[in-house]
């Protein structure tokens, strides 16, 4: 196998020892004619109690298969799993997600599934040929997805009701600066605006460009256009102030802005719909990542939520696509999931699902119905180092928010910045 992924993972690879998926504890061989599959995903407690449900009934109808599951949050998980592929003992199946796909994939972790499309353990008839793709390399696909799932602006309608707006089916980030305005003297609610990577990336494909082939060659194009708006936007009253914002965390669900009304908007993805109206309390609504007024192309997409990947070291990748499949095509899997990781990719058992989820559940289905009509190919799966981009990306936020860097500052330092980063990898 290739070296691993980096210096980190040879320090984590002592964790993977506690890793209920790992170490001793993995069962490689089949144990009293069972067979034992380790599963591991990221997620909170509504995708756990779901995917564990839907684990069992598996279990009840091939009891000869045990499936011995684990989960983590977001940050703990990719430790855990690096550490485990530093030692060659990763779970059988894993959740994969798009920006880590090519990483875990150059270092061959990763089984190809094309094998198991073409003998049929994995029925690929119902699933569109662009949801293949996006799980593909060089023509191999190597992970499977759960569901799609596309960039939303999330907000309060009330509030808009208040301020007597209406709120198109797009806006621009022209259109809503001045909503922001407008909201902001007849109600006193703040807005947020994104400044992370994801709107990053929207910008870039306003100018019909893609983030990172940009950064890889220091084009600063897209985000002198970016952080010109982030200052623009954090110099304005209507504005989360700065102090606030970090101490709200925009990053975690719970403590979003918007959760308490401290702003009326949001941006996220749209399988965090259903997460973010249980933390508010109250009705909200989806609409679409704002474009420019300037756009030459249209920036949305749709995006896999999360994907399924084999592990290359796998001693049942038979009987894990055999699972896979069983997720993905059956309709009473399905029903237990309701569409938590996204729109199921099964055309057939996403009509059977829609008329039984819940009216926040079909707000997404409708809202990845509408996005699917406009959207452009998603940018190429992220490269090695994105995290590390990211995490410059906020701080550099923080610091333009606060006022310690002007947008041309902000521009050159993280341009700078990443194209070493990327260079480095």
């Amino acid at each position: 196998m290739k070296k691993i992924l980096s210096v980190l993972l040879v320090a984590l690879l002592a964790a993977s020892m506690v890793f209920a998926g790992g170490g001793k504890e993995k069962e490689a061989a089949v144990d009293d004619g069972k067979i034992t599959l380790n599963i591991y995903w990221w997620g909170n407690q509504i995708r756990n109690d779901v995917t564990q449900k839907a684990i069992d009934l598996y279990m009840s109808e091939n009891p000869d298969i045990v499936i011995k599951a684990e989960f983590a949050d977001w940050s703990g998980y990719w430790d855990r799993l690096s550490a485990t592929a530093a030692g060659g003992n990763m779970p059988d199946i894993v959740q994969m997600d798009y920006s880590y796909l090519n990483q875990y994939q150059q270092n061959g972790l990763l089984a190809d599934l094309n094998p198991f499309f073409e003998d049929g353990t994995i029925d690929t008839s119902k699933i569109p040929q662009s949801i293949i793709e996006s799980g593909s390399i060089d023509g191999h696909c190597y992970a499977l997805s759960l569901g799609s799932n596309a960039p939303m602006m999330v907000y309060d309608p009330a509030v808009l009701e208040a301020a007597g707006l209406t709120m198109p089916d797009q806006l621009t980030v022209e259109e809503l600066y001045d909503m922001a305005e407008v909201i902001y003297e007849k109600t006193g609610v703040s807005t947020y605006y994104d400044a992370g990577i994801n709107m990053m990336q929207v910008i870039a494909r306003t100018n019909g460009s893609h983030l990172f082939d940009e950064l890889a060659v220091g084009d600063e194009t897209s985000m002198t256009k970016h952080w010109n708006y982030v200052k623009w936007f954090a110099d304005a009253p209507s504005a989360i102030s700065p102090d606030l914002l970090s101490e709200k965390n925009p990053d975690i669900v719970e403590t979003k802005p918007i959760a308490d009304g401290t702003t009326w908007n949001d941006f996220s993805f749209s399988n965090q719909y259903i997460a973010i109206v249980n933390a508010a309390g109250r009705p909200l609504t989806i609409t679409m990542y704002p474009t420019t007024d300037d756009a030459v192309s249209q920036p949305m997409y749709l995006k896999p939520s999360q994907f399924f990947s084999i592990a290359e070291t796998s001693k049942h990748k038979a009987e894990a696509a055999a699972f896979i499949d069983w997720f993905t095509n059956s309709v009473e899997a399905n029903e237990i999931l309701m569409g938590e990781r996204g729109i199921p990719i099964n055309t057939d058992v996403a009509t059977a699902i829609k008329p039984l989820v819940d009216a926040n559940s079909q707000a997404i289905f409708d809202y990845i119905d509408k996005v699917g009509t406009i959207a452009t190919p998603i940018d190429a799966p992220d490269p090695a180092g994105k995290g590390e981009i990211e995490a410059i990306g906020k701080t550099t936020a923080e610091e333009l928010r606060y006022g310690y860097l002007t947008a041309e500052e902000a521009t050159a330092d993280f341009v700078s910045r990443a194209e070493s980063i990327l260079a480095s990898n």
